[in-house]
């Protein structure tokens, strides 16, 4: 629609109305109406006219765009009629917009979860190297500790390289492994980090690391043929270390029950617990022999005593050796003796403090009454 049919379709205002309404004594004050209405309406005009004159600008904008577009597309047509070109030339910058893939949101989440993956494991690397330095072990330099990833349902570092040190610093070897996760102890103040499936390299010999003990190929899924033989295990243990400030700055590397660190869930009296267990101890020992007391027990959880530290006596009441553990299990069997399982920690005796071997130690209690044991109100847990 042009100005001009906008103007002629705007209502007029009739001389000969405000005639009538001076004759009638009422001028004034339809004058004053008639006013105020024409000038409502000259608003109203001059907003058209500017709708309407944007409306065609933008319009013309929108032809020219489309004829350049349309000029480009026969440009590059009659260059690909016209020549038996080696090369394809460039398509329109507006035909080359319209022909890029649209972004995958799935494949954007999948590559901004890779990337914080990256940066935290750079971020734990650095860590493991600060933490070493902090509690002045000199023993080993991570050189690499690779990305994060989950293995047997933990979190673990990997592939790692690192350099094996002795006492001044010099360098006697070199260790690599598929995985590194630590195992901490609140009770012993041991950290130890578990290397997976490597080898160690002394004098340019290699040797892998051995299997677990006890660890079968049925196990790890070998049991049918051309399986691999299971993955073997690498310790080492840094005693007299608090390991407090390692599950604070490498979480994803620690058992979750350690991250945790709920001791008791409140379902037992500990004071009368460690009663009965001083008792039944006791009695397990024949006459003359070394025999075991319960030092320590910081609670239970789940049928497990957590943060125990048990003592072994000789027959003069003098400590043979203590032995300090995250959580211990009391195991009576139908037949056989009565077992003790310590997990994650230390044995000390006299000063020399040594670190679980595979990371549990056992006490054996063969001369224990097991019906009596049964019968006691103590937490047993299912052998």
């Amino acid at each position: 629609m042009s100005v001009a049919a906008v103007l002629l379709a705007l209502p007029a205002v009739d001389p000969s109305a405000i005639a009538g309404l001076q004759e009638t004594g009422l001028a004034s004050a339809s004058v004053s109406g008639s006013a105020q209405e024409e000038a409502r309406w000259s608003r109203r005009e001059l907003e058209l006219l500017t709708r309407i004159a944007d409306l065609e600008t933008e319009l013309q904008e929108a032809q020219e765009r489309a004829m350049r577009q349309q000029q480009e597309w026969i440009e590059y047509v009659r260059v690909l009629q016209g020549f038996e070109a080696v090369r394809l030339p460039e398509p329109p910058g507006f035909l080359a917009e319209s022909m890029k893939p649209k972004p995958d949101p799935v494949a954007e989440a999948l590559a901004r979860r890779e990337a914080l993956r990256r940066a935290r494991s750079a971020e734990v690397g650095r860590r493991l190297q600060a933490l070493l330095i902090a509690d002045g072990v000199r023993g080993v330099d991570f050189l690499e500790t690779g990305l994060l990833h989950d293995r047997n349902g933990r979190s673990c570092v990997g592939p790692v390289v690192a350099r094996l040190l002795d006492d001044r610093g010099r360098l006697i070897g070199m260790v690599r492994a598929e995985h590194l996760h630590l195992e901490v102890s609140r009770a012993a103040r041991v950290v130890t980090v578990v290397l997976e499936d490597g080898f160690e390299s002394r004098a340019g010999v290699r040797t892998p690391f051995p299997a677990p003990a006890g660890a079968t190929s049925a196990e790890n899924g070998a049991g049918e043929p051309g399986a691999a033989a299971p993955a073997g295990v690498r310790r080492m243990a840094f005693p007299s270390v608090d390991p407090r400030p390692w599950i604070e700055a490498v979480p994803e590397l620690v058992d979750r029950d350690d991250v945790d660190a709920d001791l008791d869930d409140g379902t037992w009296d500990l004071p009368g617990l460690r009663v009965r267990l001083t008792q039944l101890l006791a009695a397990s020992a024949p006459a003359g022999s070394s025999s075991w007391r319960i030092a320590g027990l910081g609670g239970v959880r789940q049928r497990r005593l957590m943060d125990v530290q048990f003592v072994e006596l000789d027959a003069a009441g003098q400590v043979r050796r203590r032995v300090f553990a995250d959580a211990a299990e009391v195991r009576v069997p139908g037949s056989g003796s009565v077992e003790i399982l310590l997990r994650d920690g230390s044995v000390k005796r006299g000063a020399r403090v040594a670190p679980f071997l595979d990371g549990t130690y056992r006490i054996l209690l063969p001369f224990a009454d097991a019906p009596t044991w049964r019968a006691s109100e103590i937490p047993l847990v299912a052998r």
